[in-house]
């Protein structure tokens, strides 16, 4: 059972304050308050040490924490400092996790530890304190900065509209901002301008010089009743607090303050005893709760060990064997980097850095050196500059679609500040980290924590993350600006990195030595291997492929979508010590991308041009009619370099199974146009057969669906799309009047599709050029090799062999992607591997391969898709 005792400390300019609050009857005497002097612009070491002796002071009493009041810039949740640009005050401690720190300087462990802005504590105390009940308050700290908190009811508030960060201090005024005016150093600068004398202090100029600083005083009370003015106008403020060291001389400056409000109905209130309202306010200030809901999914995690994958039935986690050791666990990592000076902890969006640093921290521990943490974060872009920036990529009014950002992850940064993150030269590890850690130009060796595609946006759901920079988070966001700056840092940093980190699973790690990496990817490179899957619900879904493929939790509602090989969101398990470690499939082209493609490498540089995944309809619905991009529509609006051309190959199908292709031979635009406002206007069901084709599907058919192209599957397919990689611009026109799984009405895209259709793709032209037609290319005793022709606007063509035995495939310099669609296993063989596939699993080839050999041991014959980019279109 709790004490009901915090520590609270108020941490100023000048000095340091700390008390016992008894929480439970707040508003009663602290009794005895100790002060330390402080040098705000002195050594972050300094500082700590000043701090963590007010605590210690106190050590005899059980409490249940400490409070302490904070000025900003500061991350009040983790404790992070990010104060600079004021006049050098705590510009050392900048990018420093004060809250560890204060801790480890301390010797109090884990015992909780909670920052609030001073100004709020200020307003949440005074309340207490001074008996206060206004409807809406304002409550302004005057002293070495312009602190200001509202209060509505009691609660915090955000105050009147229009404020640039929610407070006063960086609202224009004048010739600058306010915060240059309302504050110790305009008195004390005004006054040896206009008298000549430099005062030491505010309460000497009130005290000493009581008439010569008249005018200076008065000044700054009409000032700032002309700034405040207009906002508590606005407001509808009820009530005006002044505290801090200036409002101790305010019989000086509230003649002309009043008379400029004279005409509001305000009740305006000087306090005299701010460090006890403070104090009170810090012990008492409520805190935001950690969230404990990280990821939002019914999908599991991938396992920290091999365990049994089951190497006969279709395996939703599919490793590599490298090799190579790959490490488990905080504490080996700790034992790794305990003895360097200087780590830089790199990685990407989605990191949960917070649980992240508290456990290898906790691990640091048994190695009796002390750590310090400096958080890349507090180097970004406002988040207004960074959404402002992005505002024609990811910023625009479409809930879909975006603009791939041209730009980079130090456009995101603030570089003057990324230059302010330098750990003192002092004993001990000096770790920088957080996302663009690397961007703070220090030297010291590199670790870099990756995330897989699935699991951030498992967390997005859950809102336990959020866009780089921005309190909001998007998979728009991500798709066209975060993660295209994110891939090209990754790349950047690729060659040299010592150290790469799974950091998926919230509560342990694997890791791996970067130039064993960069080993495994020479060894994958040459040999067969499989993408890791992840698979999603969606209002059309069905039930083929929770039937059909083992490991998938039965619960969910239904399987819409496999990403089989959607690579710019897949990743690779590395297999090594028996330990799984997730990289992304994007850093093999960022490694040697001539190897993986060969031949189709200068076009698509380090883009994967194709990519398999399932779409299941069995006992589901029908897909959206839909159409894609044109590719010159794609690269002007979207940035993208080539369009999403796609095929579906019918893995399987029930006997009534069609799919929605091409238009019927007398298709009247207009009239389309019209029957598909009025299903978005009226909700009138529309008569899809009357203006699309629909065509009966059978298993192993192509049908062809080059950019431009109305369809649709209908129920009871398992389609395997084999499409060029780009897989989110699909323009629904109609969604036969569903919403989506939570209830809420998909986006139709009627203008963009009306922009890109193909009118002229209808009647037989559709049977004649858009149903590819196997041509047989090779027979032999076992087997023969079909080719399945694509149409001309797709870049990729499609073969099949039907065999047993052994088939050796030349890769001809081009990167084969491949499925068995028929036979239960096939062992495969390339350079100095061999790999075994189940039906159903999607098996990549690098070009550096040159050949490999598929051999079919069970009944009947295989049958193996492969598609590869032709080679007229390199």
């Amino acid at each position: 059972m709790g004490t009901g005792k915090k520590i609270a400390i108020d941490i100023g300019g000048s000095h340091v304050s700390a008390c016992i609050v008894d929480t439970t009857h707040p508003g009663t005497d602290p009794g005895m308050m100790i002060t330390k002097s402080l040098q705000a612009d002195g050594s972050a070491a300094d500082i700590i040490s000043t701090i963590a002796g007010c605590i210690t002071a106190f050590k005899d009493t059980a409490v249940d924490g400490i409070g302490i009041a904070m000025p900003g810039p500061f991350d009040y949740r983790q404790g992070i400092s990010a104060i600079t640009k004021v006049g050098g005050k705590f510009s050392r401690l900048f990018g420093l996790h004060v809250k560890q720190a204060l801790q480890d300087a301390a010797g109090i462990g884990d015992l909780p530890v909670h920052f609030c802005n001073d100004a709020h504590c200020f307003a949440i105390g005074a309340r207490q304190v001074l008996g206060l009940s206004g409807e809406k308050a304002v409550f302004l700290t005057l002293g070495t900065g312009f602190g200001s908190a509202f209060l509505e009811n009691g609660e915090l508030a955000t105050g009147p509209e229009g404020l640039p960060s929610a407070a006063f201090y960086d609202c224009p005024f004048q010739d600058g901002l306010a915060d240059d005016y309302f504050s110790t150093r305009w008195l004390l600068e005004a006054f040896r301008q206009q008298t000549g004398v430099v005062a030491p202090s505010v309460k000497a100029m009130a005290e000493q010089y009581e008439t010569m600083a008249r005018p200076v005083f008065h000044a700054f009370g009409g000032n700032l009743g002309a700034f405040l003015r207009p906002w508590l106008a606005t407001y509808g403020c009820t009530e005006l607090v002044i505290g801090g060291n200036i409002a101790r001389a305010h019989a000086l400056f509230s003649g002309p303050l009043e008379a400029q409000l004279h005409d509001l109905t305000i009740k305006i209130t000087y306090c005299q005893d701010t460090a006890h309202c403070m104090l009170t306010g810090a012990a008492i200030a409520p805190h935001p709760s950690d969230s404990t809901d990280i990821r939002r999914t019914t999908q599991p995690l991938l396992p920290v060990s091999t365990g049994n994958t089951g190497e006969d039935t279709y395996t939703v986690f599919p490793s590599f064997q490298t090799g190579r050791p790959v490490q488990e666990g905080y504490a080996s990592l700790a034992a790794w980097i305990k003895d360097e000076h200087l780590i830089i902890i790199d990685g990407y969006e989605g990191v949960l850095w917070e649980k992240f640093r508290t456990a290898l921290h906790q691990a640091l521990r048994s190695h009796n050196r002390p750590v310090y943490w400096y958080h890349a974060g507090v180097g970004l872009q406002t988040p207004a500059a960074i959404n402002t920036m992005l505002e024609e990529y990811s910023g625009t009014a479409d809930p879909v679609f975006g603009k791939r950002f041209e730009g980079t992850l130090a456009d995101f940064f603030d570089a003057e500040k990324l230059a302010s993150i330098r750990p003192e030269d002092t004993p001990g590890l000096h770790i920088v980290y957080g996302t663009g850690a690397a961007l703070t130009g220090l030297q010291g060796k590199t670790l870099y924590v990756d995330i897989p595609k699935n699991e951030i946006q498992y967390r997005l759901r859950a809102g336990s993350i959020t866009n780089i920079g921005t309190p909001t988070y998007t998979y728009k966001r991500c798709y066209f600006a975060d993660w295209p700056a994110l891939n090209k840092h990754k790349q950047s940093l690729l060659p040299y990195i010592d150290v790469i980190i799974d950091g998926q699973r919230p509560d342990t790690i694997t890791w791996m030595e970067g130039a064993q990496l960069r080993a495994s990817l020479d060894v994958i490179l040459t040999r067969p291997f499989r993408a890791r899957p992840w698979f999603e619900a969606g209002v059309w879904g069905g039930d083929w492929m929770k039937k059909h493929l083992p490991g998938l939790n039965p619960d969910e509602v239904n399987y819409a979508w496999s990403f089989e090989l959607i690579t710019p969101e897949n990743g690779l398990v590395l297999e090594g010590s028996g330990n799984l470690l997730e990289i992304t499939f994007d850093m093999l082209a960022f490694h040697n991308n001539h190897q993986l493609l060969g031949k189709a490498a200068p076009r698509f540089g380090t883009a994967f041009p194709i990519r398999f995944d399932f779409l299941d309809t069995f006992n589901g619905g029908n897909l959206s009619i839909q159409c894609h991009p044109r590719p010159a529509y794609t690269l002007q609006h979207f940035g993208e370099n080539f369009t999403q051309d796609e095929t579906y190959y019918i893995l399987d199908c029930e006997q009534d199974a069609e799919v929605y292709l091409g238009f019927q031979e007398d298709i009247q635009p207009a009239a389309f146009r019209g029957a598909l406002e009025a299903a978005i206007n009226d909700g009138t069901p529309l008569p899809v057969e009357k203006y699309v084709q629909q065509f009966t599907a059978n298993k192993h058919d192509l049908f062809l669906i080059p950019n431009g192209t109305v369809h649709a599957s209908g129920k009871n397919n398992l389609v395997l799309e084999i499409s060029s990689t780009p897989y989110i611009f699909t323009f629904k026109m109609y969604d036969w009047l569903r919403t989506d799984l939570n209830g809420r009405p998909r986006p139709i895209h009627l203008d963009r599709a009306f922009d890109n259709l193909y009118f002229d793709r209808k009647g037989q032209t559709v049977r004649d050029t858009l149903i590819s037609k196997p041509q047989l290319q090779e027979e032999w005793t076992s087997g023969r090799k079909w080719q399945l022709p694509t149409h001309p606007e797709h870049f990729y063509t499609v073969d099949r062999y039907e065999f047993s035995g052994d088939v050796a495939i030349a890769t001809n310099g081009q990167c084969h992607i491949c499925m068995l669609v028929e036979g239960r296993q096939l062992d495969v063989t390339a350079g100095d591997g061999t790999q075994r596939f189940q039906y159903a699993e999607t098996f990549v080839i690098p070009a550096g391969a040159d050949s490999y050999t598929c051999r079919y041991t069970g009944e009947g014959k295989a049958m193996l898709v492969v598609a590869y980019v032709k080679d007229n279109y390199c």
